[in-house]
């Protein structure tokens, strides 16, 4: 039986993990669960963000973590000038030097080979655009991460731009690119893939060789030359078929897609679009003598704001708009299903109550942000479009 902090802490592994952790900010998935049911994910260690820049580094932690029963190590796509404080970590716009574009390919094991042709697709649409030494691929555990090494955009691109704007355009312009592909797959295989672009500030992914929080199996890299020729038994941990060569890049490789990107995204969720937005129509509230929700009718924004830097202060309307906002993000590919439950949740529970709301708005509120969670998690991304095109009925 595989011991997983074990597995974790041999020389070959912590050697893979650490390269790609260097300047990173650190998670690991334990398998002690929570109240709720879900695994533990530590972030932090006395107030500071994880971090791990040698093998020696990353194994002491881990060791610290030893009772927790650590099994799956990631790293931020975000590589950061200095880790040290919590507002280092949450500093996105100033230090963040580079980030690692990726693109998540969700799927199940026994859809590998749809998987293939999904990861086929980015890698094929990449090399069209003269972008090849950069890129490496990974298998995560249910699916595949397609990664465009960090220095194949350079500093100059990401200066003229914004880091997070030029990299969120590079994943959502290749998304949007592939995604007809991405249909002809799941017809062919009868398979729901979803290819996603989860390139928001804290994203983590899978460090190389780490073990899947869940399953016993290993997160092997490689390269586009050998994706053709992936079996799903290169994953066994006793005997991993792994490259080492996902640190190859060729410096500048993608900067001329950035560019293109930009012009066409417009930045971070699509920000500075060409298109006019369509004007907003009042959503209806029910008057009453104390101002507070009655009744509210959701409705399906095509153009989303921005979800940071949000004001909801005494405006429980505001609330009601960034809920519209959250769950059209996640209707139009911006966002995925754990970020959009993720930023619904923290939300509801934490913000919500800050806002100085009557008791009666806060209570119809909370209960508004459920209902939307138990629809996330039990509607198709197509079903969620329907119940908000109906008002949320």
């Amino acid at each position: 039986m595989l011991d997983p902090l074990e597995y974790l802490l041999r020389p070959s592994v912590l050697g893979e993990m650490s390269d790609f952790l260097k300047g990173r900010w650190v998670a690991v998935h334990c398998s002690r669960k929570m109240k709720d049911g879900r695994q533990l994910l530590v972030r932090y260690a006395g107030g500071s963000p994880l971090k791990a820049s040698s093998p020696a580094e990353l194994a002491a932690l881990l060791r610290r973590l030893g009772r927790l029963g650590p099994r799956a190590v990631y790293g931020t796509a975000n590589v950061y000038a200095k880790l040290e404080t919590r507002e280092d970590a949450l500093n996105y716009s100033g230090n963040v030097l580079r980030r690692t574009v990726t693109w998540d390919i969700d799927s199940l094991p026994e859809h590998w080979r749809a998987t293939i042709e999904a990861a086929r697709a980015i890698v094929d649409y990449l090399e069209r655009e003269g972008v090849v030494k950069s890129v490496w691929l990974k298998w995560s555990g249910r699916g595949m991460h397609v990664h465009l090494h960090e220095y194949a955009v350079t500093s100059e691109v990401i200066e003229k731009h914004g880091v997070l704007d030029a990299t969120w355009s590079l994943a959502q312009l290749v998304l949007e690119e592939v995604k007809e592909k991405i249909r002809e797959v799941n017809a062919k295989h009868g398979s729901k893939i979803k290819v996603e672009n989860l390139m928001d500030p804290q994203r983590v992914f899978t460090a190389p060789l780490s073990l899947h929080r869940a399953l016993d199996v290993a997160c092997v890299a490689l390269k586009p030359e050998q994706l053709d020729d992936f079996e799903p038994s290169w994953t066994n941990p006793e005997s991993p078929v792994h490259n080492p060569s996902w640190r190859a890049y060729e410096e500048g490789e993608a900067d001329h897609l950035a560019e293109k990107a930009v012009g066409r995204i417009g930045g971070y969720l699509g920000k500075p679009r060409a298109q006019p937005v369509a004007p907003r129509a009042p959503v209806p509230v029910l008057e009453n003598p104390s101002g507070s929700l009655a009744e509210v009718r959701l409705r399906f924004n095509p153009y989303p704001g921005p979800l940071k830097g949000r004001k909801l202060y005494l405006d429980p309307m505001k609330a009601v708009r960034l809920l519209e906002d959250v769950l059209s993000h996640y209707v139009l590919g911006n966002i995925g299903l754990e970020e959009a439950v993720r930023y619904l949740e923290a939300t509801r529970t934490v913000t919500l109550k800050a806002q100085g709301y009557s008791k009666a708005d806060l209570e119809l509120l909370e209960k508004l942000y459920d209902e939307a969670v138990r629809v996330l998690l039990q509607k198709s991304r197509e079903e969620v479009e329907e119940w908000l095109r109906r008002g949320g009925r």
